[in-house]
C-alpha cells in the first residue's frame, strides 16, 4: 500500500491516477474526504499531516508514501516521520522546495529544511524532490487577466525554469516505484528558463489577448504576504529571496528526465491545457490549482 497526502492537490492527485495505472494499491489521507473527489479503488483515510491520530491510521500497513505538505511544513513533516517510524514504512518520497539550496536565508527555506531532517530521521528511505515555482503559480494571474487583460507579478521578472506539476508527480511515482532514488534529492525544473514577461507573452498567445505586464515592488509584495501570515519578519526574508537573481531554479536541470525517462513539459502546453482559468466570462470562482511560493 503506497500513502499519498496532500492527494486533492495537483501533485497528489495526479500522483494517485499514476499509481492506480500501474497497479498499486493507493491510501490518501484527506481533510474533507467527501469532497476529495478520488477514484473510487482508493482507499481515503480522513486527517492531516497535523493530526497524529488521522496519520497513525493512515500509516498502517503502508510501505511507502509521498508525503506533500501544506501547513506547518516542518511541525507536520516530524509527525509523519514518527507515524512512519512506528509503522515500519520503508520509502518516504517528500515534496520538500528547490528553496533549501537557496543562498539568501528565508523562513520559506528554513521550514523546508526542517522538514527534510524530520524525515531522514524516520529510519525509512528517503528522496526528496525539490521542484522550484509550479506553472500553476501564474493561475495567481487569473483575476488581473480575467478582468483587465494584466499580470501584475509578485515574483520580479528574473529568469527561472518553472516546473509542470504533471512532471512533479511523475518524478514522485518513479521514486516511490523504482530502486535507486533512496537517499538522493532531486532539483526539479521545466525544460527552459524563462522570466515571468515571457511566461506572460506564452499566456497571451495561447489566450489571443496582448496581456500587459508589470512587477508589483517588494514592499508592496511584503504587505500581502504579512496580511497572509501574520509573520512581517518572515515576509521581508521570503520576498527578498522571491525576488533575488541568484534562485536555485534559473537554469534547467535533467532532473526530470533522470527520473521519468522524458523531457518535462514546457509551460505552454500548461497554458493550454489551463487557458478557460483565464476566460472573461468564467463565474467568479477557482477550481483548486496547487501552487507554490518557493
Amino acid at each position: 500500500m503506497i500513502l499519498v497526502t496532500g492527494a486533492t492537490g495537483k501533485v497528489g492527485r495526479e500522483a494517485i491516477r499514476q499509481l492506480l495505472d500501474l497497479g498499486h494499491g493507493v491510501r490518501a489521507l484527506s481533510r474533507r474526504p467527501e469532497e476529495a473527489e478520488l477514484p473510487g479503488a482508493v482507499d481515503v483515510v480522513a486527517g492531516s499531516p497535523a493530526d497524529p491520530a488521522s496519520l497513525a491510521q493512515a500509516f498502517t500497513g503502508v510501505s511507502a508514501a509521498l508525503v506533500v505538505l501544506a501547513g506547518d511544513v516542518a511541525a507536520e513533516a516530524a509527525g509523519v516521520a514518527a507515524a512512519a517510524r512506528r509503522a515500519g514504512t520503508d520509502r518516504i518520497v517528500l515534496l520538500s522546495s528547490a528553496s533549501v539550496r537557496h543562498p539568501l536565508p528565508h523562513g520559506i527555506a528554513d521550514e523546508h529544511r526542517a522538514a527534510e531532517e524530520a524525515v531522514r530521521g524516520s529510519g525509512a528511505a528517503w528522496t526528496f524532490l525539490r521542484p522550484g515555482p509550479f506553472h500553476a503559480n501564474t493561475s495567481w494571474w487569473t483575476r488581473t487577466v480575467r478582468e483587465r487583460d494584466a499580470v501584475r507579478c509578485w515574483i520580479g521578472n528574473n529568469p527561472g525554469a518553472p516546473v509542470d506539476e504533471y512532471d512533479i508527480a511523475s518524478a514522485a511515482v518513479a521514486a516511490l516505484t523504482q530502486d535507486g532514488h533512496e537517499g538522493r534529492s532531486y532539483l526539479l525544473t521545466g525544460p527552459e528558463t524563462l522570466t515571468s514577461q515571457e511566461q506572460t507573452r506564452i499566456l497571451g498567445d495561447v489566450l489571443g489577448r496582448d496581456l500587459d505586464f508589470s512587477v508589483a515592488p517588494a514592499e508592496e509584495v511584503v504587505e500581502v504576504f504579512t496580511e497572509i501570515t501574520g509573520d512581517r519578519a518572515a515576509a521581508v526574508t521570503n520576498v527578498a529571496a522571491l525576488h533575488s537573481p541568484e534562485v536555485p531554479w534559473a537554469k534547467p536541470t535533467t532532473s526530470v528526465r533522470d527520473l521519468t525517462g522524458r523531457e518535462p513539459r514546457p509551460y505552454r502546453r500548461w497554458a493550454v491545457e489551463n487557458a478557460a482559468l483565464f476566460a472573461p466570462d468564467r463565474p467568479d470562482r477557482l477550481d483548486r490549482v496547487e501552487g507554490r511560493a518557493v
